[in-house]
């Protein structure tokens, strides 16, 4: 009775050997080939290459940038082609001076470059590169081989996602010396900067209203905790600081970012 327990014991083993390896050589490519085909639909969104006989989805879209509590310090008109802002018309009240208001434009010859956009695209690329490196007739002869194959995608697909829900904010420093900040015509006024990011399916604007702070040789005690407790809202240019008295965000949803 034992040897016959053995001998179904095997059977079993060998029925579930030949089930997977049949798995292996008959599901994994036909899935590998819907996988391939979804990831080429999503390249024609982006800055990226596409491939032979595909044509990209890339066109101007306009959007209007607007706040959702109804605040107007910063409003204005975007258009976005893939990860550049090539044009847009801005409206600035001043944060300080509400009857003052600054009007500027992007240059079409300097866009502004969204380089989350351009990031997830390339990791989205990195992904599709990985499963067209299998040809179609390579024979899987393990699991580990799908496994190892799957996590590297994955791993691009999951940084790329992260790029666009996980905006990376510059420092005001950064920001004023960006050459981003050279797309504005006229430029803008010393006291305000200007930020676009993506966070999920949303393109975001915001506006940072800077004033000067009096420099003194013995700063005041209020002055020194402020900076103490807040330096991210400091801006020095040698000699001159400024500090952030007022950040307002106007957005827009980008459908096919949400796609994506």
């Amino acid at each position: 009775m034992v040897e016959m327990a053995e001998d179904s014991d095997e059977e079993e083993r060998l029925s579930l050997e030949d089930e997977f390896q049949w798995l292996l050589r008959e599901e994994v490519h036909p899935v590998l080939q819907q996988l391939q085909q979804l990831l080429k639909e999503n390249t024609r969104r982006f800055n990226i290459p596409i491939s032979v006989g595909m044509a990209k989805l890339i066109k101007p879209e306009t959007f209007v940038l607007s706040s959702s509590n109804g605040a107007d310090y910063a409003k204005g008109v975007v258009t976005l082609v893939a990860d550049n802002i090539c044009r847009a018309e801005l409206t600035l009240r001043l944060h300080r001076n509400a009857n003052q208001v600054a009007k500027t434009a992007i240059r079409e010859d300097i866009p502004w470059k969204l380089q989350q956009v351009q990031d997830a695209g390339n990791h989205l690329y990195s992904a599709l590169d990985a499963v067209c490196r299998m040809d179609i007739d390579y024979e899987f002869r393990t699991g580990s081989e799908v496994t190892k194959l799957m996590d590297e995608v994955m791993n691009q697909l999951k940084k790329g996602r992260h790029q666009l829900l996980n905006p990376i904010h510059p420092t005001l420093h950064d920001l004023y010396y960006s050459k981003c900040s050279k797309a504005f015509n006229p430029p803008l006024p010393n006291e305000i900067l200007i930020d676009f990011y993506v966070q999920g399916n949303k393109l975001n604007m915001c506006t940072y209203f800077l004033h000067p702070v009096h420099i003194t040789k013995t700063p005041s005690k209020h002055a020194a905790v402020s900076a103490e407790k807040n330096p991210a809202n400091l801006l020095e240019l040698g000699s001159l600081k400024y500090e952030v008295t007022g950040q307002y965000t106007v957005n827009c949803a980008v459908p096919w970012l949400g796609e994506a």
